[in-house]
């Protein structure tokens, strides 16, 4: 009886190659290795497993049985663990992905490649909170998108986007790349995000380190809100270029390089370990990250 089931790949190379040296070369090992695995099989087995006949060898009768056995067996064993292919067209769910709507630009392509893949699939996006990350801990969303760094034991982040910060304003203000001083951008009223100032606070910060502070006269909840107030130039709003981007291909504004140096934006894709080896989350991280 075979006690160590590590060696069941040794000895089917073993009977297959009938040969101590190819079979250690098939298995990436050492002929001394393969020689003393050989050795223990013998023991465990009690049978010699195979005789020199002329100047090769043969099988012996138990190891013609158990080589039988094993061409059927390794395959199967090759699989276990292997999660089974996903029917993406069939799965009916709600999965749960918290981000801000400046974060869901940066996976439109993803959602728009889940909608399509997965038409049944019911990708729920909530707003971020405070309370976000213990969310999804405790299993209330499945994904999160922020600018947060959480070292917490059982979550997982990768990167989903790196993004420098610019300037925004209407057509109608009269700056330009070329007039655009740090002094200029103090003289000028703000409009900011106030959710997210609590996590990237990234030009405040270096205006702080300037001995600075901007004139902030208006806080929005969302970026999608900053829109109507672009329209007379007299606010500027600090954003990630990817969302003045956005901005640009609908409205008539100026993109305008920070006079100044800020830290890029970081967006991290946040999931939890419970979810880490799930066919369906594993495939939903994918998308969202390519």
């Amino acid at each position: 009886m075979l006690n160590d089931f590590n060696l069941l790949k040794h000895l089917h190379a073993l009977l297959s190659e009938r040969n101590v040296s190819r079979a250690a070369e098939k298995m990436a090992m050492t002929q001394s290795a393969m020689s003393r695995s050989f050795a223990k099989l013998k023991i465990e087995l009690q049978d010699p497993l195979m005789v020199r006949v002329n100047n090769q060898y043969a099988l012996t009768e138990r190891a013609t049985q158990l080589k039988a056995q094993l061409d059927q067996l390794m395959p199967q064993l090759s699989h276990f663990g292997v999660p089974e292919s996903l029917e993406l067209a069939s799965i009916e769910r709600e999965v749960h992905l918290a981000g801000t709507d400046l974060d869901i630009l940066y996976v439109e392509k993803g959602i728009k490649k889940i909608q399509q893949m997965a038409p049944n699939l019911r990708l729920s996006i909530r707003s971020n909170s405070l309370r976000m990350i213990d969310d999804l801990i405790t299993g209330e969303i499945d994904f999160l998108m922020t600018a947060i760094e959480d070292q917490r034991s059982g979550l997982y982040r990768r990167m989903v986007a790196k993004d420098e910060y610019v300037a925004v304003t209407g057509k109608k203000n009269n700056l330009t790349a070329k007039n655009f001083t740090t002094e200029s951008y103090l003289q000028h009223r703000h409009g900011m995000f106030s959710f997210a100032e609590k996590s990237r606070v990234k030009v405040d910060d270096a205006l702080a380190k300037l001995g600075k502070k901007r004139q902030v006269t208006l806080s929005l909840p969302s970026f999608s809100q900053i829109p109507p107030f672009l329209d007379d130039g007299q606010l500027i709003f600090s954003v990630p270029r990817g969302f003045a981007s956005h901005l640009d291909k609908h409205l008539p504004i100026k993109i305008l390089p920070l006079p100044f140096k800020v830290k890029p934006l970081q967006i991290y894709l946040y999931w939890h370990e419970r979810h880490q080896s799930s066919p369906l989350h594993q495939w939903l991280k994918d998308c969202l990250l390519n």
